[in-house]
């Protein structure tokens, strides 16, 4: 049971950003923004740094595949991003000192590094036609909001979840 318990989790979160995306859709607060949920890899990240980086590589290969196959029409994009993103923020733990604030400006970091390139590589094949400034007002901060919000929100809760996991792992 414990073995399926965190690729569950890892599954109401990937539908939860469609929920969400479909919820704030109709919202008129939003006009021309656009808002992209990442609570799938937040919660990734969380189990990288906070249980086990082997098992949060694991669940962002088999997701980012997912995601690619589920959210857009390009495969790959995040297959790829989602383990890079997991390794670069454990990298990165290591090198800085382990609290929820600088794990937070870390994540909202990789946030703003994946829509980025998302971005890019859109922009590269020629599937948008989203100046930078635009790139940057209609969809960058506003994802960047939502996510820090959503931040604010689970981490104390996936924290706590993670270190009692951790704890019984270590005494088994």
């Amino acid at each position: 049971m414990k073995k399926l318990l965190l690729p569950f989790i890892a599954l109401l979160f990937f539908y939860s950003e469609s929920i969400f995306v479909s919820l704030a859709h109709g919202e008129t607060l939003l006009q021309n923004r656009i808002i992209v949920p990442h609570f799938l890899l937040m919660y990734l990240l969380f189990l990288a740094v906070y249980y086990q980086h082997r098992t949060a590589l694991l669940l962002g290969f088999i997701f980012g595949f997912l995601y690619d196959m589920y959210y857009t029409e390009i495969n790959g994009i995040y297959l790829v991003l989602f383990p890079f993103l997991i390794l670069l923020t454990v990298r990165l733990m290591k090198i800085f000192y382990n609290n929820l604030f600088v794990f937070g400006v870390i994540v909202i970091i990789n946030m703003a590094i994946i829509e980025f390139l998302v971005y890019q590589i859109n922009i590269i094949i020629q599937r948008t036609e989203l100046s930078l400034i635009q790139f940057m007002d209609w969809r960058l901060w506003p994802t960047l909001v939502l996510n820090i919000a959503f931040y604010i929100i689970v981490s104390f809760p996936l924290k706590a979840l993670f270190v009692k996991l951790q704890k019984a792992w270590l005494e088994e």
